[in-house]
C-alpha cells in the first residue's frame, strides 16, 4: 500500500473551498442535501433513459442502459481498489480546518471520490443514451464533485480523479461492451424477462 500525504498537491485549493463554504452558510443546507440527492437525480435520469428505450423497443439504446448499470459497477469496484492502494487520508483529517460535514473515520479513504465516480459514470452513460439528457447529467455530476470538496470530504484531486475514472470506464468500455450487450438485450427480448426490454404488444 502507498500511504500518501496529499495535502501538498492541492491542500491550498481545498482550504480555499472549505473557507468559501464557511462564508456561505446559506448554501450549506442545499449542498448537504445535494451531495446525496444529486446521485438520486442521476439514477432517475438513467431510469428515464431506460423507460424511453423500452417504450420505443430500441434494442441499441437498451444495450447502452445495460452498460450504464454494469459500467458504473465496474467503475465503483476499480475506485474501491484504488482507495486501498493509495490509502489517502481524508483532507478533513490531514488539514485542521472547520468543515461543513463531520469527517469520516481514518479507514474511510479519500482518493478517489466514490460519489464522484458514480456521478461521472452515470452522466457519461446517460450521454451515450441521450445526448441532450447527457448534457444536463454532466452538469449535475460536476456539481456533485464540487459538493464533495465544499463539504470538506475530499481534496480537489480526489474528485477530478473520480470524474476521469467514472467517465473513462464508461466511454472507453462501451465499444467493447456494445456487441455482447446488444446480443444479450435481443435474447432477453424473447425471454420471460422481455418486459424489462420492451412493451408487450
Amino acid at each position: 500500500m502507498l500511504n500518501l500525504t496529499a495535502a501538498g498537491i492541492d491542500g491550498s485549493e481545498y482550504r480555499a473551498v472549505v473557507s468559501f463554504a464557511q462564508h456561505t452558510a446559506w448554501l450549506q443546507p442545499a449542498m448537504k442535501v445535494y451531495t446525496s440527492a444529486g446521485l438520486v437525480a442521476l439514477c432517475v435520469m438513467a431510469v428515464l433513459a431506460w423507460w424511453r428505450a423500452r417504450r420505443s423497443a430500441d434494442m441499441a439504446a437498451m444495450a447502452v442502459i445495460a452498460w450504464i448499470a454494469a459500467g458504473t459497477g465496474v467503475s465503483v469496484a476499480v475506485g474501491l481498489g484504488l482507495k486501498q492502494v493509495f490509502a489517502e487520508a481524508r483532507p478533513c483529517l490531514a488539514i485542521h480546518t472547520a468543515t461543513v460535514e463531520a469527517c469520516p473515520g481514518p479507514g474511510d479513504y479519500s482518493f478517489p471520490s466514490d460519489h464522484t465516480i458514480v456521478a461521472a459514470a452515470l452522466a457519461a452513460g446517460i450521454w451515450l443514451a441521450d445526448r441532450r439528457l447527457g448534457i444536463l447529467a454532466a452538469v449535475l455530476a460536476l456539481l456533485e464533485a464540487f459538493s464533495r470538496v465544499y463539504l470538506g470530504q475530499h481534496y480537489p484531486h480526489d474528485v477530478v480523479a473520480g470524474v476521469v475514472l467514472g467517465a473513462l470506464i464508461i466511454l472507453a468500455g462501451w465499444p467493447l461492451a456494445r456487441h455482447p450487450l446488444a446480443a444479450l438485450t435481443r435474447t432477453l427480448s424473447r425471454s420471460p424477462l422481455r418486459l424489462l426490454i420492451t412493451r408487450d404488444n
